[in-house]
């Protein structure tokens, strides 16, 4: 997990955990949270979840979130503890694949590109679809950030077309040894057609041999799908999230 971007600002470092805090966009759970690298008692978390509320509403933040230690699993006592505090459990899967065992799929019909000034509204029309559901204000808030960070971020952003329409988009963020896939999808009415199969064939393609991963919802049946592809399990980690708290 060590290898995975992670959004947002980081507020405090210490042995135990890391907190991120991102004011510009404080409706973003993923920005605004901790992460522990070390297992604490509940005793301890109990006042943590005090503190984080108090920071989080200083900036507006109306959730609690954080991330347990890679490969932890958790006892009876925190799953109790956990749904007596109204937290939905949650379990993020690494997987990984080399990209030449990225099985090649390329469409006539499907145009994969990079995402710049001049299709950054098409991108911005299929996230738009993928995070109402999160909410309307979260929507615009990431949507503002997209744009704000578009010239100076870190990761690239790709998009595909069937015949001239969009429809589906991914994050790319490189590293030396990795290439992490992220935020991707593609539109429900354009699906089992082969475009996230040929999304990743671009995205093997211009990886230069490196190591690419991804991270899986340990609840969601794509993991399925990206263990058929060849990707390998690597590790897991249990986050947890109480919205409007």
């Amino acid at each position: 997990m060590a290898n995975i971007f992670q959004e947002g600002k980081i507020f405090s470092n210490d042995q135990i955990k890391t907190i991120y805090l991102t004011p510009e966009a404080p409706l973003v759970y993923d920005a605004n949270k901790w992460v522990y690298k070390e297992m604490p008692a509940i005793k301890d978390w109990k006042q943590h979840m005090e503190m984080q509320q108090s920071l989080h509403r200083q900036q507006y933040s109306d959730h609690l979130a954080f991330t347990f230690p890679e490969n932890t699993p958790l006892s009876q006592a925190w799953l109790d503890e956990i749904k007596a505090c109204g937290f939905e459990l949650g379990c993020m899967e690494l997987y990984a694949i080399e990209s030449q065992n990225i099985r090649r799929s390329h469409n006539n019909h499907v145009e994969v590109k990079f995402v710049t000034n001049q299709n950054l509204e098409d991108y911005i029309a299929i996230y738009r679809q993928f995070s109402e559901p999160f909410g309307l204000e979260y929507t615009e808030e990431s949507i503002q950030v997209i744009r704000n960070q578009f010239q100076s971020e870190s990761k690239s952003r790709i998009i595909a077309y069937e015949q001239h329409t969009p429809v589906g988009i991914l994050d790319l963020i490189m590293t030396d040894k990795t290439v992490e896939i992220d935020g991707f999808g593609v539109l429900e009415d354009f699906q089992r057609r082969g475009i996230g199969q040929t999304m990743q064939s671009f995205v093997a393609d211009v990886s230069d041999d490196k190591v690419i991963i991804l991270i899986a919802d340990g609840e969601d049946s794509a993991k399925h799908m990206y263990i058929k592809q060849g990707y390998i399990f690597i590790s897991y980690c249990y986050q947890i999230l109480k919205e409007q708290a």
